[in-house]
């Protein structure tokens, strides 16, 4: 992996980290926004058009890998909450796979459209 290609990826998981964070602290302020819940589902589509768009080749392999990421952290934030006492909806082990699964397959969806987006915009401008 190149530099370029491992820049454009740190811009996709900093993406993905940066509206975790903010869900966090909307989180911890008791304070629900429908707009912010939909960035958090649309995050992996932004990280992987991002992430396709800026890497200079394996466009579709660096965007669809946005997914894993997305999973991870979601499983980070769950046992996190969880682990401080806050009620989450898949406690345990158990729990975090499960969870690990659901948005594995819900993130890789629209990581791959966002992958397919970037590298489609990205022919286009040349």
């Amino acid at each position: 992996m190149n530099t370029g290609m491992l820049k454009a990826w740190l811009i996709g998981v900093a993406i993905l980290v940066a509206v975790f964070a903010l869900w966090i602290i909307f989180l911890q302020m008791e304070v629900f926004s429908q707009s912010l819940a939909v960035l958090l589902w649309v995050s992996p589509f932004i990280a992987a058009f991002i992430c396709a768009y800026l890497a200079p080749s394996r466009k579709l392999f660096l965007g669809i890998s946005m997914a894993l990421p997305s999973a991870l952290l979601a499983v980070a934030l769950n046992s996190g909450f969880a682990f401080f006492g806050s009620a989450v909806d898949f406690p345990g082990v158990e729990g975090g796979f499960t969870l690990f699964f659901l948005v594995l397959a819900a993130s890789a969806v629209v990581c791959v459209l966002g992958a397919v987006a970037g590298s489609v915009l990205t022919r286009n401008a040349r």
